[in-house]
């Protein structure tokens, strides 16, 4: 569950469904801080030895920043930028092998519509991006257990 595009879609999922509840101008301050941050990291010459690392800090990461939509007045204006750097950050780092670079030019167009249906929140309908959220956030930390098990289903264990 490591591997393919889904952890990039669920950490832009995550991203950008907490900057669409902040104000406008901060949530394209997010999305404008979420882009370099994405790219600068994206090539920069990450080891291969580092990658369980970069999921855990990925998984974390989606969870926290999906965490942001249950803030009582919506993510304040001077988080947005912050949501955005770190959840470009590690985006980055999880294309950073020639591979994945393509999944983060996908991932990033699908995590785009959350912000640009911003009049949901504001039609009364914020619990809908709120039980996106924890669909993402359940998703995000399942995925990060199962590749944290050390002995996956299809390995023999220790009683055979």
């Amino acid at each position: 569950m490591s591997g393919g595009i889904l952890p990039m879609l669920l950490l832009c999922a995550a991203v950008f469904l907490a900057l669409g509840l902040a104000s406008d101008s901060a949530a394209w301050r997010g999305v404008a801080a979420f882009a370099p941050a994405a790219l600068i990291v994206a090539f920069l010459p990450l080891s291969p030895d580092h990658a369980q690392v970069i999921f855990s800090g990925l998984f974390v990461t989606t969870i926290v920043t999906a965490a942001l939509v249950y803030l009582p007045r919506g993510l304040p204006n001077r988080w947005a930028i912050a949501a955005g750097l770190n959840g470009g950050a590690w985006a980055g780092a999880l294309a950073s092998a020639p591979q994945s670079r393509g999944q983060l030019a996908l991932a990033v167009p699908f995590g785009l519509i959350f912000v640009a249906k911003r009049w949901l929140p504001f039609s009364g309908y914020t619990i809908v991006i709120k039980v996106i959220a924890s669909w993402v956030m359940a998703i995000a930390a399942l995925s990060m257990l199962v590749s944290m098990m050390p002995t996956p289903g299809y390995m023999p264990d220790h009683m055979e």
